[in-house]
């Protein structure tokens, strides 16, 4: 039997075979409301070979040499396909399906307007390896663990939380930080009643740049509209964003992911989307069915596709986790890159007993405000009059009263001095004003 599914692609059933490529059987109609296909089982799917008549896409390798913005293409490297099988959402009807896809197509028209305007840069250089995934890096994962979003609109905030969080991880280098910031808090606080319309990805970074996001405890995620009702003490628990950026270019995206981490990306929803259960994804039948915000986590150049955490549950794609296939549904038009605070510490120093002496600091904003990673303190510490410096104790150590430390965290110094007099007490020196 024979099924012809488009242009130069031919269906051949296969018996009790693992193919190369494995996609769903093309019905010839299919239910809008129930997820029916007439008198067929949605579920009821033939194993299917894609053999293409024509040479396949070929798609950038990557050696160990640092790529080029536009690297030459190795022929033959193509992603492996994809199975269909029933999901947790596979049986939604078209309202419910339109629920989870929360960015409106305008957006994604824009994003792809903005890419072909972009000049390429010829002179650019980049040194991202061929393949990065965040979930097992260094032997860590460095994402966190995926999430049900529900029958709410609110990917955008979603895909924002999921970006920041990985960020933050691989900031502080703490693969186990696993923060959970409340995407409710995002979605109803900076959108509103918006389950049903969606949200634009760019306002999500704007609200995690001018207002920050709560903990998830302090704000509970709900899939119904809800009023912004925040803990007690909220603004002390934010994460907050000092900015954000756009790329559309795909080099930038595999760097910037290998520099800091995850991102927010859009792409277009095809119903056949709902019943992926693992592989490499390529839009293969159905209907556009809206627009949808993921995070990138990683990509493989060797078979051509990026990774993306989505947050419609485990009980969909790979453990809630999908890989496509480069350039498919318009996934790598436009980036938006979240940037964290730059990281600044502080130095706490205090003298034991407190009239014993004083601690000075070279440069002293280390200590009255906040540095810079990395920056060399001096510190000295002078005794007063009838005490004598004994040493350090804390971040630095020694019997000198001169020290040096390096700033790469949050630092506490406490200067130690005793009175060597036995069997007396400390005088108060005060100058005296004589008369004349």
């Amino acid at each position: 039997m024979k099924s012809r599914l488009g242009p130069g692609i031919v269906l051949v059933v296969v018996l009790l075979t693992v193919p190369l490529s494995r996609v769903p059987f093309v019905p010839e109609s299919r239910g809008a409301e129930q997820g029916t296909l007439g008198e067929q089982s949605l579920w009821d799917w033939a194993v299917v070979e894609a053999a293409a008549e024509s040479a396949p896409r070929s798609l950038p390798l990557l050696g160990d040499e640092a790529p080029v913005a536009s690297p030459i293409p190795v022929s033959g490297a193509h992603p492996e396909g994809w199975t269909a099988a029933e999901t947790s959402v596979s049986r939604l009807g078209a309202g419910e399906r339109g629920g989870l896809c929360g960015v409106p197509l305008e957006v994604i028209e824009w994003e792809e307007e903005q890419a072909n305007q972009q000049p390429p840069m010829l002179s650019a250089s980049y040194s991202y390896p061929p393949a990065l995934d965040w979930r097992s890096y260094g032997g860590m994962d460095w994402t966190t663990p995926i999430r049900d979003q529900g029958e709410c609109a609110s990917c955008a905030a979603f895909a924002t939380a999921g970006a920041i969080e990985s960020r933050v991880e691989i900031a502080q280098g703490n693969a186990g930080l696993n923060p959970n910031l409340s995407e409710g808090h995002m979605f109803f606080c900076g959108c509103g009643s918006c389950c049903g319309s969606g949200w634009y990805p760019n306002q999500a970074m704007d609200f995690a740049r001018d207002t920050g996001v709560v903990d998830e405890v302090c704000f509970p995620y709900a899939d119904q509209n809800q009023s912004c009702d925040l803990c007690g003490g909220w603004r002390s628990r934010v994460t907050q964003i000092s900015d954000w950026e756009g790329i559309t270019s795909v080099d930038e995206m595999k760097q910037t992911l290998v520099d800091h981490g995850p991102f927010l990306a859009t792409m277009r929803v095809y119903t056949d989307f709902f019943d992926y259960a693992g592989g490499v994804y390529a839009h293969t039948w159905g209907a556009l069915e809206g627009g949808h915000a993921v995070t990138i986590v990683g990509y493989d150049d060797y078979q051509g596709y990026w990774i993306a955490k989505n947050s419609w549950g485990t009980g969909w794609g790979e453990a809630g986790w999908f890989r496509i296939a480069y350039g498919e549904c318009a996934i790598e038009s436009y980036a938006y890159v979240p940037i964290l605070p730059e990281a600044s510490y502080h130095l706490s120093t205090s003298t034991t007993p407190s009239q014993g002496g004083t601690i000075d600091s070279n440069p002293s904003d280390c200590a009255s405000d906040t540095c810079e990673p990395g920056t060399e303190v001096e510190m000295v510490a002078s005794p007063n009059p009838g005490y004598e410096f004994t040493g350090w104790s804390g971040d630095a150590s020694g019997g000198d009263e001169v020290t040096t430390i390096f700033m790469d965290s949050d630092k506490n110094v406490a200067a130690h001095f005793i009175f060597p007099c036995d069997g007396c007490v400390p005088q108060l020196f005060v100058p005296l004003a004589l008369n004349q």
